[in-house]
């Protein structure tokens, strides 16, 4: 026998090395827990004292921003929440460190909570989100990770700010051909120097990938099939 029943895996042993308060958020790895109660602290940690929640419904302080029913929400150990402390960790649904699941509940920008069904594994793949292409000389929005199929009616543009967040990724292909698209970045994709794509086909695709430069936050090129780039 290689595997051995445990218990439903709502739950997980825990012992802190710091006392935990009910309702503290707790990050171990990847895996993010929540302690359903007041655990002392265990100097020697020789043995569990409590146990993190780490499978149900939980209502996170939220940073500012709308929400919608089955969003995927990330908790940010350093994010400000709505109406709190600035840096003191909220949950995002722009990205952030660790994955917590996903939305259960529709949230206005400025409520002060989001509900997620906390589920600690990263959703299969965050470039499925479907991104809207904004048409001519539209801006790409650039608030998620996803993908954009570009489609055009002639020659057009489109525009493209930098990034939100580090490892924020975005799929760029053109979807339907009437025209070349060129996008103007709002800074540099590569270490040559481009900030302009065409995509001149079909099928022509990018992927971009978000890094920090410093105090800066651009996108790098992942990935190029057919695109040309540029520089303007």
């Amino acid at each position: 026998m290689q595997a051995f029943h445990v218990q439903e895996g709502e739950s997980i042993d825990y012992t802190p090395a710091a006392a935990v308060a009910s309702g503290d958020v707790i990050v171990q790895g990847s895996l993010v827990g929540v302690s359903p109660l007041d655990i002392a602290a265990l100097a020697d940690g020789s043995f569990p004292l409590g146990a993190l929640t780490i499978g149900t419904l939980f209502d996170f302080v939220k940073e500012t921003g709308a929400v919608t029913v089955g969003q995927d929400v990330w908790w940010r150990p350093a994010g400000d929440p709505v109406g709190g402390t600035v840096d003191t960790g909220a949950a995002s649904v722009v990205g952030g460190t660790y994955y917590l699941g996903k939305s259960v509940r529709a949230e206005g920008a400025n409520d002060l909570t989001v509900r997620v069904r906390i589920g600690n594994h990263f959703p299969d793949s965050p470039l499925r989100n479907v991104i809207a292409d904004p048409g001519n000389a539209g801006a790409i929005p650039v608030t998620n990770t996803g993908s954009v199929q570009i489609v055009t009616a002639g020659a057009e543009t489109r525009t493209l700010a930098n990034p939100t967040y580090v490892g924020q990724q975005l799929a760029i292909s053109m979807k339907t051909d009437a025209g070349d698209c060129v996008i103007t970045v709002a800074a540099a994709i590569n270490a040559t120097g481009n900030n302009t794509v065409t995509l001149n086909d079909a099928g022509d695709f990018l992927l971009l990938t978000a890094i920090e430069n410093g105090a800066n936050k651009r996108w790098k090129i992942t990935a190029n099939d057919g695109a040309t780039l540029s520089t303007v």
